[in-house]
C-alpha cells in the first residue's frame, strides 16, 4: 500500500458543496456582518440546514483516515470570508506565542460573544 493524497469522490463533493455554501451564503453578507461586528446567525442556520453544523459532521471530518476532509472543508469555508478566518487564526497564534492560555478575556478583546458589546 502506498501513500496517496488523491481526494476521493466524497471529498471532492464536500469541497464543491462547501464552496457553493461559501459563495451563496457567506460572501454576500460577510462584509456587512464584519462591519457591524455582529454574529451572522442566518448564515449559521443555513450551515445547519446544509448539514455543516453538526457534531456528527465534524466527527466524520476528524475521523477521515486520509486526514484530508477537514482541511478541504476549512479551505473552502475560509474562502467565503478570508479576513475573518485570518484574524481568528492570527489571534490564536498570538496567544500561543505569548505563552498565555487562550482565554476569551485575553484573546477576544474582552468580548463575551461575537455580537456582544466589549467588556468594560
Amino acid at each position: 500500500m502506498s501513500f496517496d493524497l488523491t481526494p476521493t469522490i466524497a471529498q471532492h463533493d464536500l469541497a464543491r458543496r462547501t464552496h457553493e455554501f461559501a459563495e451563496q451564503c457567506i460572501r454576500p453578507v460577510a462584509l456587512e456582518y464584519d462591519q457591524r461586528q455582529e454574529f451572522p446567525w442566518p448564515v449559521l442556520e443555513e450551515a445547519a440546514a446544509r448539514g455543516f453544523y453538526s457534531p456528527l459532521f465534524y466527527r466524520d471530518l476528524i475521523g477521515d483516515p486520509t486526514g484530508l476532509s477537514l482541511p478541504m472543508f476549512m479551505e473552502e469555508l475560509f474562502w467565503g470570508v478570508p479576513a475573518s478566518a485570518w484574524r481568528s487564526s492570527c489571534r490564536r497564534w498570538r496567544c500561543r506565542r505569548s505563552g498565555r492560555p487562550p482565554l476569551p478575556s485575553r484573546c477576544c478583546s474582552g468580548r463575551r460573544s461575537a455580537s456582544a458589546p466589549p467588556a468594560t
